[in-house]
């Protein structure tokens, strides 16, 4: 009971610097010298630092930048504009037709980018845009985008996966296989809620686009849609790892934006590489500072703990996912992914395996959730950028998202309470 009451102290030091505007990084450690405080000398103060250096010492932490690089190529080289086509040439003519399009080209982009934000910043600045012209209000646009865009940390390859299997020391190729039909559920689900949107506020559509023009962009897009299939063929077949995918991914998208398109140069690649930088380093700074919450939640045993104090309330693992969706979806109100999955992981693993959880399937439910969460109030990170591109206010595009949020809840019910969904691909390429 006492490691428990010492995990709250540090769970609400954090909450309370990360309330006051404390950067994350700081906030976690400034928490976890609020725990060592209070644990009467158990732990050294020296471990903050030993802790952090050792939550960064892993290989396949450089997955991260190279998927975010690669993302913002595809975005400037033409990439992602060919994408838009293709999907708007093949599904734009259904009543309401840009929203399909933008949530079918979100489920291309997140076959290479990895991350919400990079998907919403991407599909977001050429999809509403145009579907105001068009007559669409700007607030659902932007609510149809920030919805997508929760796919691409499902469908693989994803940063999120990334940072979970190395938190709970599970197979990323495993976790990749596993958000695969969950991802394309999401999609399904999303044309499903934008297709009943549209019928029911008889919203705008294009005509039918020929077969031959249909093929013409399908072609054109092409190298961009072999490029998932090179990355999750080369992981899955154990070709490359996942940092090693990352890199031929930035060199195939530089190779095909500069020498194919020619729509790259390299003065912006310059830029690119510069921005994505900064935007790697605050995550990889999240991730040494959760270093310190690991080693105290597996030293001071408190997942174990934990988990036992919740079996003495029920032995159910179906009450027990439950639990954890409505933690999850409360904790990802208020924090960012990267670090409710570094915070909460390390005291979940211990609480799966005491419920014969499979900790594949716990990863797929516990980043579905967190991207819920990064559509609703009060953090909702990629409904604030949509908003803005949009140029609407919060609350309308917080409103317009409702069915869609709805949508991705049901997704998860399915996947929590079917895990065939989510293990079937990882036990085929497992028996093969």
């Amino acid at each position: 009971m006492q490691q428990i009451l010492l995990f709250g102290v540090l769970m609400a030091a954090f909450m309370a610097f990360a309330v006051i505007g404390v950067p994350v990084f700081f906030a976690m450690g400034l928490a976890a010298l609020v725990f060592i405080a209070f644990s009467g000398g158990a732990v050294p103060v020296n471990i903050v630092a030993s802790s952090m250096v050792q939550g960064m010492d892993s290989f396949a932490f450089l997955a991260i930048p190279f998927f975010f690089l690669a993302g913002e190529l595809m975005n400037t080289g033409g990439i992602t504009r060919r994408l838009l086509n293709f999907a708007s040439a093949a599904v734009g003519h259904i009543r309401g037709g840009l929203s399909h399009v933008a949530i079918l080209a979100s489920m291309v982009f997140s076959g290479v980018s990895g991350s919400a934000v990079a998907d919403a910043s991407a599909i977001g600045s050429s999809m509403i845009p145009a579907m105001k012209d068009k007559g669409y209000p700007g607030a659902y646009a932007a609510a149809v985008v920030a919805a997508a865009s929760t796919m691409g940390p499902i469908i693989p390859p994803s940063i999120a996966f990334v940072v979970y299997a190395l938190v709970s020391d599970v197979s990323v190729g495993q976790l990749f296989l596993a958000g695969a039909i969950p991802g394309l559920l999401m999609g399904v689900y999303l044309l499903a809620a934008a297709s009943w949107v549209a019928h029911r506020r008889n919203l705008p559509y294009s005509e039918r686009t020929s077969l031959r023009a249909v093929g013409r962009a399908a072609w054109d897009a092409l190298p961009a849609l072999a490029m998932p299939v090179i990355i999750i063929g080369g992981i899955v077949g154990g070709v490359v790892t996942p940092t090693e995918a990352g890199i031929i991914a930035v060199l195939y998208a530089i190779a095909i934006s500069v020498l194919f398109y020619r729509e790259l140069t390299w003065r912006q690649t310059w830029h690119i590489f510069r921005e994505c930088m900064v935007s790697s380093g605050i995550i990889l700074l999240t991730i040494a500072a959760s270093g310190i919450f690991s080693w105290l939640v597996a030293n001071l045993a408190i997942g174990e703990t934990l988990a036992t104090t919740l079996k003495t309330l029920t032995d159910s693992p179906w009450v027990m996912l439950a639990l954890i969706n409505i933690v999850l979806l409360l904790w990802g109100l208020a924090l960012e992914p990267a670090v409710a999955l570094v915070t909460l992981v390390p005291v979940l693993v211990p609480i799966a395996n005491a419920y014969g959880i499979d900790l594949v399937h716990l990863g797929v439910i516990v980043v579905l959730n967190l991207m819920i969460g990064q559509l609703t109030p009060p953090s909702g990170v990629i409904t604030f950028l949509t908003a803005q591109i949009a140029g609407s206010p919060l609350h309308a595009v917080f409103k317009e998202a409702v069915p869609f949020t709805l949508a991705l809840i049901a997704v998860l019910l399915i996947v929590t309470y079917v895990p065939l969904v989510s293990m079937w691909l990882p036990g085929v390429w497992i028996g093969g």
